[in-house]
């Protein structure tokens, strides 16, 4: 699903500037919501929010939902609101993404250290490929080959892996925290 892209104006940054909108901006990407539920999780009185939520309406950044035979007044994103708070779940994607293909990746490179048959580098392609050696402390010459370097490869894209996907479990909006209005 492509992202709109959202022009920000001055108006829109002065609406912005309030600590109180931009936590209301990020509550209301996760759904639709009522200003007292608002008030509620952000500690305000309802009246507060509503102020907050009639400055974002003239923005264009929310709009209202009245749905006839219904008491309750609901709130959401408007497309343009949705452009501002939506780039971040398109970056942390892109993370989630890239940190599985590295742990694809360091799980290649290990598998083809420990066994050969599991990768594309036979016992005579990790020999022919070796570099010129190093001479140790007791007078071994240590022969660093492509199997010493798959798996520190292996190593460094797990590690890198698992810190993208424990950022983006991080960062990720809470899907489990949402109530179901309509």
């Amino acid at each position: 699903m492509e992202e709109p892209v959202t022009i920000v104006d001055r108006d829109v940054l002065k609406v912005l500037s309030a600590d109180t909108r931009m936590d209301i901006m990020k509550m209301l990407q996760e759904g639709a919501r009522t200003p007292s539920f608002m008030g509620k999780h952000l500690k305000k009185s309802d009246a507060t929010i509503i102020e907050h939520l009639n400055v974002m309406t003239k923005a264009g950044l929310v709009k209202k939902i009245e749905q006839p035979g219904r008491k309750w007044i609901f709130y959401t994103l408007t497309e343009r609101g949705k452009g501002i708070v939506s780039s971040k779940t398109r970056r942390l994607v892109i993370i989630l993404s890239l940190s599985l293909l590295a742990l694809a990746g360091g799980v290649f490179s290990l598998g083809s250290y420990f066994s050969p048959q599991f990768g594309t580098f036979s016992k005579e392609m990790r020999q022919a490929a070796s570099v010129p050696g190093v001479l140790t402390d007791n007078g071994i010459i240590a022969v660093p080959t492509v199997s010493n370097y798959l798996f520190y490869l292996g190593i460094v894209l797990i590690a890198i892996s698992l810190i993208g996907m424990i950022f983006y479990f991080y960062k990720k909006p809470n899907s489990r925290s949402r109530p179901m209005y309509f």
